[in-house]
């Protein structure tokens, strides 16, 4: 009997060691997943933005099993190396996050959960969804990032950063809304322009409406909304970039095999229609600071057309695109 059971707890243990190792390990769809995330960034970040590569790309992903760490260049507390890409430690965010901070004492690492839950739902669009953090992990790697966010003195003294998702904005006053809806339209309408001198003028009216409606907000509003437009709109603007730069890329045939695999050129078709239909329907009131997204991506489409290298600026002006719309206009009023 004593032989026996002490077989018995010898099977226990090699069952529960064996479970522990299995949980470690990082399931197979998801290193395809994360592994076409890198390939993907190589074909198309520096098109996209000069010298996007340079910025670091630490990613953790967040299973059930636990959270997986690659591309850091060093092993944080906590974590442990499990083979030589991954390191490991248990669960601690939820599976739904898909963020970008340091972390760690890292520089900005890219935290997200599997497509399944989180909101891209499939494996293509979970990479455009982490295209769009990892611009973060570029906004934040420039050298006056922190300086320039503590600046803007919005914080009033929180210390962990969550101010820039719980200032307090008027999101649900009556005049705030209806300089929004208003100016929402303008840009719509300078979006839809195919004529050259229309959509010089409907850009001109647009430019004159949207310094009337920041200067009419509180100057902390308006440092905020200027910033999330900067920040989170031209984040989901590079989103739709990449995606529609995705109708020319040949994904991996360990990618194609995914079961929820969608190819990229479906994806980089609707990207443009959806944005731009999110913005016609988007409610300050109710939406609140995700309403910014879809109209900071219009902006930047807006901007594409009416000043072609204000990729070069973007980063002077990273808090505050107004200047970059302003400085263009002038310049045009001022030509013979």
């Amino acid at each position: 009997m004593r032989t026996r059971a002490r077989t018995l707890v010898l099977l226990a243990l090699i069952a529960c060691g064996t479970a522990i190792v299995f949980a470690q390990q990082l399931p197979a769809d998801d290193a395809t997943r994360v592994n076409e995330f890198y390939r993907f960034a190589a074909a198309v970040e520096d098109k996209t933005w000069p010298n996007w590569s340079n910025a670091p790309a630490p990613l953790l992903l967040i299973t059930e099993r636990g959270e997986f760490l690659t591309h850091s260049g060093v092993m944080p507390d906590g974590f442990k190396k499990i083979d030589d890409e991954y390191l490991f430690r248990e669960r601690q965010f939820p599976t739904n996050m898909m963020a970008t901070f340091p972390a760690f004492g890292l520089s900005a690492v890219i935290i997200i959960g599997e497509p399944a839950t989180t909101d891209a739902k499939a494996s293509t669009s979970w990479i455009m969804f982490t295209m769009h953090e990892h611009f973060h992990q570029l906004q934040y790697a420039q050298p006056h990032y922190y300086a320039q966010l503590q600046a803007l003195g919005l914080a009033r003294g929180e210390k962990t950063g969550m101010w820039i998702i719980n200032f307090p904005f008027p999101y649900e006053n009556v005049a705030v809304n209806a300089g929004f809806d208003q100016l929402r339209e303008l840009l719509l309408q300078a979006l839809m322009g195919n004529d050259a001198l229309k959509f010089q003028l409907a850009a001109a009216r647009y430019v004159r409406a949207r310094k009337e409606f920041m200067n009419s907000l509180a100057p902390d509003d308006r440092k905020y909304l200027e910033f999330e437009i900067g920040q989170e709109g031209i984040a989901r603007y590079t989103q739709l970039i990449v995606a529609e730069q995705g109708g020319a890329y040949q994904p991996s045939p360990e990618f194609i095999a995914l079961p929820d695999y969608s190819p990229f050129s479906d994806l980089a078709a609707r990207a443009r229609a959806q944005t731009l239909d999110e913005l016609r329907h988007v409610k300050l009131a109710t939406t609140k600071r995700v309403a910014v997204y879809p109209f900071g991506a219009a902006e930047g489409l807006l901007l594409d057309r009416l000043r072609p290298g204000w990729k070069a600026h973007y980063f002077e002006h990273m808090f505050a695109l107004g200047p970059l719309f302003e400085d263009e206009l002038g310049s045009k009023s001022r030509k013979p």
